[in-house]
């Protein structure tokens, strides 16, 4: 299901908890110049499979960059995807599911708890204080249901996404265990 967040940016429906947004805007360029349309997957994770952990408000939002469909190489389309001809929204699932992207804190863009009194009508939602594995305290929002995760997606995340793709550079350049982000969308578009 296509779905229009704000009139630029487009929304899509991936599965019953994941959702994709693109915009025209949003790429990078690589080494070689050419330009590598991008977009975020947005994955409500319940953290009660995914840790074992029993919780009242289990899913969390986490989110990655992935290059457009049209971008991708073609040998990366024929080792992700299980059907012939996939469609779009089959085969942003299937390289997200494959590669993951590249992950964002989304909550970073607006500290949650500074957001939580505009955002807090849309989803039954707390802020929890969160250390990554670098040793950072974040703030992340965990979210009572899927339904809850995803309308607070679709309300105010897609709403603050184009900001990630105004420090773009910073967030692919960061490291990603084998490379950078940077490293991971030229291998998704250029197969190498």
């Amino acid at each position: 299901m296509t779905l229009i967040a704000d009139g630029s940016v487009h929304l899509l429906s991936l599965d019953k908890r994941t959702l994709y947004a693109e915009d025209d805007g949003w790429q990078c360029e690589l080494e070689d110049g050419s330009r590598v349309g991008l977009g975020i997957v947005f994955e409500a994770v319940d953290l009660t499979t995914s840790l074992g952990l029993e919780e009242e408000y289990p899913f969390v939002v986490e989110a990655a960059i992935v290059p457009r469909p049209e971008a991708l190489d073609g040998e990366v389309v024929l080792e992700v995807s299980e059907e012939e001809s996939p469609s779009r929204e089959r085969l942003i699932f299937d390289v997200y599911r494959h590669y993951r992207g590249v992950p964002i804190n989304i909550d970073a863009l607006q500290p949650a708890r500074a957001s939580c009194g505009a955002s807090a009508f849309v989803a039954d939602q707390i802020v929890r204080p969160e250390k990554t594995a670098s040793g950072q305290m974040i703030e992340v929002r965990h979210f009572r249901s899927v339904e809850d995760a995803l309308a607070f997606t679709r309300e105010f995340y897609v709403f603050i996404s184009p900001i990630v793709f105004e420090f773009l550079d910073y967030l692919l350049d960061q490291p990603l265990g084998r490379g950078t982000g940077r490293d991971m969308i030229r291998r998704l578009a250029k197969g190498r």
